[in-house]
């Protein structure tokens, strides 16, 4: 098994789900994996997706990549070595998180660190992220400007998970 000492929270920058059947986002979340699976297809055998876990709307959690695998998901070679990638399907750019998802979401994030014991101040949004080459973060708004990242981190705390109080999940 590959260390794993970090997550980088995502979202889909897409509705929520494909259509009106699919309120689970799954028909999303399988057109997210064939489209990371073409990309990769020639240079990575036996790559699924560029993120580890997928959280849909309704509070399904979905998975992805295999933990054991890599995902390329942030940009940063030295921490997609080392980090989980979860992915809250839709655009938090523009729209708010349902209450399923959220909860769903601190749930799934205190299990994984509490499992692979990563810390609080190692849980770091998509944008938090430092450019590979330039070393400055921001080069993306990913997970959008309405991501519940502050109450996500309050959540957390109370909750007991984590092992830090200096978070990277700040809005």
């Amino acid at each position: 098994m590959r260390p794993i000492t970090h997550m980088v929270l995502h979202h889909s920058a897409t509705d929520a789900t494909l259509r009106s059947g699919d309120p689970e986002g799954a028909a999303l979340w399988a057109a997210i994996e064939r489209n990371h699976q073409k990309h990769w297809a020639k240079t990575v055998a036996g790559y699924i997706c560029d993120y580890h876990f997928g959280v849909g709307p309704t509070g399904v959690v979905l998975t992805g990549q295999p933990l054991g695998m890599v995902s390329f998901n942030c940009g940063n070679a030295r921490l997609n070595a080392v980090s989980i990638a979860v992915c809250f399907l839709g655009n938090f750019q523009v729209a708010r998180m349902p209450a399923a998802q959220y909860a769903a979401g601190v749930q799934l994030l205190r299990s994984l660190s509490v499992q692979h014991s990563i810390l609080l101040s190692h849980i770091m949004l998509h944008r938090e992220v430092p450019d590979e080459r330039t070393g400055i973060p921001g080069f993306t708004a990913c997970p959008g400007r309405w991501f519940p990242s502050a109450a996500m981190r309050i959540a957390f705390q109370e909750d007991g998970g984590g092992g830090s109080s200096r978070a990277a999940m700040t809005r």
